[in-house]
């Protein structure tokens, strides 16, 4: 188990985007450590056009790390955000990543809690989320322990043409994917599980007694909503590698969508 300071995680992301000119916002704090939540509107803009409105989350299962070390690169890219108006939620769950854990400290999976509301982690994240509106596309960045290859959850309504599969793309290049037929039970295609086969299993999402932070996003939030799943069995600086070059071909997406 990677060891990880939320603590020391949080100060890293406060400087990366005062040094990236980004808004600073906090959620609800924990013991653990602070919350950081950051927005800031597109560097490259079109006056011709809207920049594309963009949601990216990671940390929420405390046991996942490569995703919050991803966000954290990023933001030390400059440029790597310009081409959208983008809303980053980098560290939902301090608690358990101080403790290597999947859920908080009362051992609540916090990604099964954004319909009926029992934490206050997912309270004021809930909170913030209705401050921002539609999003063009939305990510929500997640590790499988227990998979030797990655893969994607697609719950799109009206998806970019062929987007899923640039995605995994991007990610084969960094670590494996998983091309099994079937991953939870899913049907899969090709490392990707789209919306249609999750509701031909478990009937329509909205009907789900307990939403992830996925399924509210896309009934309140966005048409094009996606969660990565990279592979835990394989190295860290991989699966950080793999995490980024997905945002980024979403991002590259978005802006060169009309």
């Amino acid at each position: 188990m990677i060891s990880f300071s939320p603590a020391t995680y949080g100060r890293e992301i406060e400087a990366a985007a005062r040094a990236g000119g980004w808004t600073l916002r906090y959620l609800s704090p924990t013991p653990a450590g602070t919350r950081p939540w950051l927005q800031r509107p597109a560097l490259e803009r079109d006056a011709a056009q809207r920049p594309p409105r963009y949601y990216l989350s990671a940390g929420i299962h405390g046991d996942e790390v490569a995703g919050p070390l991803a966000v954290l690169e990023m933001l030390r890219q400059p440029g790597f955000f310009a081409q959208v108006d983008a809303a980053v939620f980098p560290i939902l769950n301090p608690e358990g990543l101080s403790r290597g854990m999947r859920g908080n400290a009362a051992g609540l999976d916090l990604n099964r809690d954004y319909r009926e509301t029992r934490s206050s982690e997912i309270r004021g994240h809930l909170a913030a989320l209705r401050t921002l509106g539609r999003q063009d596309a939305a990510m929500m960045l997640h590790e499988d322990y227990e998979a030797t290859g990655a893969y994607l959850f697609e719950l799109n309504d009206s998806p970019i043409p062929d987007l899923g599969t640039r995605i995994v793309r991007a990610i084969e290049k960094h670590v494996p994917i998983d091309r099994r037929p079937q991953i939870d039970d899913f049907i899969a295609r090709d490392g990707i599980i789209l919306r249609s086969d999750i509701t031909n299993l478990l009937g329509p999402i909205e009907n789900r007694p307990e939403w992830p932070e996925a399924i509210y996003l896309s009934i309140h939030h966005t048409q094009v909503c996606y969660t990565t799943e990279t592979p835990m069995l394989q190295p860290l600086a991989q699966r950080i590698a793999a995490q980024v070059a997905a945002v980024r071909t979403v991002i590259e997406a978005l802006a060169s969508t009309p």
